[in-house]
């Protein structure tokens, strides 16, 4: 398995994944477009801020990272962020998992990010991501709250 730069080629079957990243998320109550998701995918080709990176298994994408860099609000320092991360569950097993961050963290530090920050929406998987967080080093920082407003 070969951990890549995303290409154009690569967009439909990263639609695909970014469905099953999305049904396996707590966002999953929302709709799902494929349209708006294709460009963003189409965005992070070659660009110099956004970058996905794929993981290939002869020629079938089993994996994804999207990260941009964006700037802090109070200066203008950049961070690097996760737009989606997800791995099939049958892949997560062995190093792939640490490769794909490797992978994300190693794009911000050439980029001059100071941070690089994951955020994790996934059900019932909280405190084995926070395990496998602490084990690559990173800390909590953050608390999201949520209210769904009916309109």
């Amino acid at each position: 398995m070969i951990i890549r730069p995303i290409t154009r080629e690569d967009v439909p079957q990263c639609v695909d994944l970014g469905y099953e990243q999305f049904m396996a998320s707590r966002f999953n109550y929302l709709h799902y477009d494929r349209e708006k998701i294709k460009t963003q995918f189409l965005n992070a080709v070659d660009h110099p801020t956004r970058r996905a990176f794929v993981i290939d298994h002869d020629g079938e994408l089993v994996g994804i990272v999207g990260v941009s860099l964006e700037q802090f609000e109070y200066n203008y320092d950049t961070f690097a962020m996760d737009h989606f991360y997800y791995i099939k569950p049958e892949h997560r097993k062995g190093l792939l998992a640490m490769r794909l961050f490797k992978i994300a963290e190693d794009w911000a530090k050439k980029n001059r990010a100071i941070e690089i920050h994951f955020n994790f929406a996934f059900n019932d998987e909280g405190q084995r991501i926070a395990k496998f967080m602490d084990r690559l080093g990173y800390v909590k920082y953050n608390e999201h709250y949520k209210k769904l407003l009916v309109i």
